[in-house]
């Protein structure tokens, strides 16, 4: 083989060899990022649901400290790309699993005191990918936890309302 016609040969197959290692590098850390996101998502609403078992029904900074916000942050999480309180979702539960209609309600039957379980739920969250070429959003399965309910807040003995 002539040398001076191998000189371009190099070059070629550095350029297919490090388009396939530099897709497989992407490849490996979008699917950490996919990891930590699950992770993350799966952590809010256990931290939600636990929050909401023991806080205050009608307290708003429940869903801002479920999305690793501060109580005085009201934008998105600061840790989970576009995630927002609207995206969850919290909802009493009765012995039975079924919604509790008025849950501010002290005295009524289907109200305060039919409360058994706090229900977080993140539905249709959205993941971009971010490797070039492969650019794409796909919608991730959803979270939930339903945790027993404790003391919503309430002191038992007094009825008193405690802060979170």
């Amino acid at each position: 083989m002539n040398r001076k016609r191998m000189q371009g040969v190099y070059v070629v197959e550095f350029a297919i060899i490090g388009l396939l290692l530099f897709v497989l590098l992407f490849g490996v850390l979008e699917m950490g990022r996919l990891y930590f996101t699950v992770n993350a998502l799966n952590e809010t609403v256990r931290r939600g649901a636990r929050l909401a078992a023991v806080c205050d029904i009608s307290d708003p900074i429940i869903l801002r400290r479920a999305i690793f916000n501060a109580a005085t942050d009201s934008g998105a999480s600061s840790l989970i790309n576009n995630l927002g309180t609207a995206d969850l979702s919290l909802t009493y539960l009765d012995v039975n699993g079924a919604t509790v209609a008025s849950p501010n309600d002290l005295t009524g039957v289907n109200g305060f005191r039919a409360i058994r379980y706090v229900q977080l739920r993140i539905t249709n969250f959205s993941f971009n990918l971010l490797i070039p070429g492969f650019g794409g959003v796909f919608a991730l399965p959803a979270f939930r936890s339903t945790m027993p309910r404790e003391s919503l807040g309430r002191h038992a003995e007094a009825g008193d309302i405690t802060p979170c």
